[in-house]
């Protein structure tokens, strides 16, 4: 059986509708799941019982779940290190050996945002367990009618120009989520994969004003891009966090901003034979 955490996200909807006809048993935490004729286990990451029922008799678990973009930065540590604490001493009680663990590549960068700082606890946590772990590292995720496209959509949107903080020459490879579940799939019976991690990238490398430019003339958005210097955004990030602590400008994304994530596909091409689309299909299909 497959234990999957963080069953009814983004992510985890698209690897239930590829596991279905699998033994699979999913975490969710509302009754309006809509996982009809499968196992669910009702609770959250914070729940020890509902953990030791979900991995209960599995062989594999699947670790999906995770807060992503938070105003409140205590939610990282509660949800992502903390519920993966939790869901470690389960697999512990329950003999649990096998854990394939998505994070993201923003726990590689040089500096770290609170999301990226939790994910990369998160490892440590997972790699000194003694479980048999794999770590899949994806970038930004994308997809029809993902969360991350409709907020990007929305920012696009939402002004007349398009604010790039700093000079959006960063790079990084933004991968659909299909290449994300496949990559996942083949780590299920991939012995190479035990205590390895993996960078999940998509095929095409781009700037973020490449990215950006790409997205606008597939959806039609005719607008101006708009640079705002990092040393002009650190002090509006500064003072809008001591206004209010839902200021949107983070100081740490910010920071975070400059490191590239391009990463290296190389391992996964070689011992998962992970073979992503570039993004202009992603964003066709």
């Amino acid at each position: 059986m497959i234990a999957i955490t963080g069953a009814t996200g983004f992510l985890g909807r698209h690897l239930v509708a590829k596991l279905r006809n699998k033994n699979i048993k999913c975490l969710v935490r509302k009754e309006d799941h809509g996982f009809k004729k499968l196992k669910v286990t009702k609770g959250d990451i914070g729940d020890k019982k509902a953990l030791d029922t979900l991995v209960k008799n599995a062989k594999i678990v699947v670790h999906l779940a995770a807060v992503i973009d938070h105003k409140d930065k205590e939610e990282y540590q509660k949800v992502n290190i903390e519920g993966t604490k939790n869901l470690i001493k389960a697999c512990k009680n329950n003999n649990v050996k096998r854990v394939i663990f998505v994070s993201s590549m923003a726990s590689t960068k040089k500096y770290l945002d609170d999301y990226g700082k939790s994910k990369s606890e998160a490892e440590k946590l997972l790699l000194s367990s003694g479980l048999d772990v794999t770590i899949l590292r994806p970038s930004f995720i994308y997809g029809k009618n993902s969360n991350s496209m409709k907020k990007l959509l929305e920012f696009l949107n939402k002004f007349k120009v398009i604010p790039i903080v700093g000079d959006g020459e960063y790079k990084f490879r933004p991968v659909h989520v299909d290449d994300v579940v496949k990559a996942i799939i083949l780590c299920i019976n991939n012995k190479k994969a035990v205590n390895k991690t993996y960078d999940i990238l998509g095929k095409t490398e781009l700037t973020f004003n490449e990215f950006i430019d790409t997205v606008c003339k597939e959806y039609n958005i005719k607008k101006r891009k708009i640079h705002i210097p990092i040393s002009i955004c650190l002090p509006i990030s500064s003072i809008g966090s001591l206004i209010t602590k839902n200021f949107p400008l983070k100081k740490t994304y910010v920071l975070s901003i400059k490191s590239s994530t391009t990463g290296d596909i190389g391992p996964a091409e070689k011992d998962l034979k992970y073979k992503p689309m570039g993004f202009l299909d992603g964003l066709k299909k």
